[in-house]
């Protein structure tokens, strides 16, 4: 072989070697482009679920005071009439005798949807890590994030922490696996939510997630040994007007009151996405 052929068989080899470490350093550039774009994506969404977090965690505070004023005014009335004149006060100037008998109200419930067991992965319900399950009573809020790799006994136990500053409540499943949430006091109502979809996927979703408790209720007899038509008359009217003017049921004072936690928060001016993160 020539000396030219040796020469020119050398010159296609260092070509093809530069070849090879050339496309060597593209495969590294575009490994560590990806890495950084993988990393920045990352954190994003890290950023995004932090954000939202904080988002859900001042909603729910506002809603929970609003929820709770308003179910204060009803619980301070003790759902009775301020009129001046009342069926007993006829009865007793009339020269009636009667008794009275009332029964206690009952915490606040809230069941879940979904069917669930103490060991069921809270990642295959679609709650993913960093994902948030917020329970709140009053001004108090017991907030769960999920590591990834927990269970919907490691959130009930959780939510039963009693710490002065958690929500006060019990939790556990029902004999068909449902979340069963209840208020520790007769007076609190009980707000489920979480970041995203989470509360709805253990149950708790929007239309779902506001529980008020029973309020107490009263009944009375009387009988009267002198009664006139006249004083019949106007006791019978005296109720009536004791009924009109008695104070609402919870229900209807947060139904008019506290739609959601949507509305209120567009009411303050606190539209677009912190409403959505409330669904």
């Amino acid at each position: 072989m020539g000396i030219g052929a040796i020469g020119s068989t050398s010159s296609f080899w260092q070509q093809d070697q530069n070849y090879w470490q050339q496309a060597q350093e593209n495969d590294n550039s575009t490994s560590a482009t990806t890495s950084v774009i993988n990393a920045i994506s990352s954190a994003e969404s890290s950023l995004g679920k932090g954000l939202a977090s904080i988002a859900n965690q001042s909603a729910l505070k506002r809603t929970n005071t609003e929820l709770t004023a308003a179910i204060q005014n009803v619980l301070n009335s003790g759902g009775t009439s301020d009129t001046s004149s009342s069926p007993s006060s006829t009865a007793t100037s009339s020269g009636s005798s009667g008794s009275s008998a009332s029964t206690s109200g009952a915490p606040a419930t809230g069941t879940g949807t979904a069917l669930l067991t103490t060991s069921t992965s809270l990642s295959t319900l679609g709650i993913l890590p960093g994902g948030t399950i917020t329970v709140g009573t009053g001004s108090n809020t017991t907030t769960y994030t999920s590591t990834g790799t927990d269970t919907v006994g490691e959130l009930i136990s959780a939510i039963n922490v009693d710490l002065p500053t958690n929500a006060n409540v019990t939790a556990s499943l029902s004999a068909r696996g449902q979340l069963v949430i209840t208020s520790r006091d007769e007076k609190n109502a009980i707000f489920v939510g979480g970041s995203g979809n989470d509360a709805a996927a253990i149950g708790f979703g929007v239309g779902h997630d506001t529980f008020l408790p029973t309020a107490p209720k009263s009944s009375s007899a009387s009988s009267s040994s002198t009664a006139s038509s006249s004083s019949s008359a106007a006791s019978s009217k005296a109720a009536a007007t004791s009924s009109t003017t008695a104070s609402k049921s919870y229900t209807t004072v947060a139904s008019e009151g506290l739609s959601s936690a949507a509305s209120i928060l567009s009411d303050s001016g606190e539209g677009g996405t912190l409403v959505d993160m409330l669904a």
